[in-house]
Order: structure tokens, then C-alpha cells, then sequence
């Protein structure tokens, strides 16, 4: 399966403190695909993952980067997803287009 983009429909963020300081953001796309992004102290030990079959992909990010992947969740539009499954691991991409010039209001 070659790299695919679905556009990020909604998200649900959560933030862990009990637990080490961990939070994770799910992306709900485009064709029922969701991207579950957790973050951790230890994200580098951890391997992405990719379930064809549920159509999930599940990465791991440093917990430093939690607010900025928030950032772009909150402010963007529209926020899409880009899946490479055949990658190993899997990699995915959260990005958002914008037109050339679109600046801050």
C-alpha cells in the first residue's frame, strides 16, 4: 500500500499527568482512517504501527512536541494526515495546506 493523505476531520486530545506526563491525540480522518499519536518521555523506544484491517495508524512523539502537534490542530484548516504504511516502521505526517500569501488575520 503506497503513501496516502486523508483530510483530519476531527481530534481528541488528552493529557496524562498521573502517568509520567504522557497525553496522546487521536485524529479522526477522512474514510474512517484515525492516526492515535502518543506522547511520552520514552516515544524513541516505541514503534509506529499501521492495522489495515481497522485502518489505524498509531505514532509516537515526544512529549515536548505535545503542544505544537495542539497548535496545529486547533489553528489549522484543514489538517490532513499522511499515511505511509510500507515504511518501516510506519511514518505519518500531520500538516496542514494553506495558499501561498494566506497570512494571520
Amino acid at each position: 500500500m503506497a503513501a496516502f493523505i486523508k483530510q483530519a476531520n476531527t481530534y481528541f486530545v488528552a493529557l496524562y499527568p498521573q502517568s509520567g506526563g504522557s497525553g496522546r491525540i487521536n485524529f479522526y480522518c477522512a474514510d474512517d482512517y484515525r492516526l492515535y499519536v502518543i506522547f511520552t518521555e520514552d516515544a524513541a523506544s516505541s514503534t509506529n504501527t499501521f492495522n489495515a484491517g481497522t485502518k489505524t495508524g498509531v505514532a509516537y512523539a515526544d512529549i515536548v512536541h505535545f503542544p505544537y502537534y495542539i497548535d496545529l490542530a486547533r489553528n489549522e484548516k484543514p489538517v490532513n494526515v499522511t499515511f505511509n504504511p510500507d515504511a518501516t516502521p510506519p511514518r505519518f505526517v500531520i500538516h496542514s495546506n494553506e495558499p501561498i500569501g494566506e497570512g494571520e488575520m
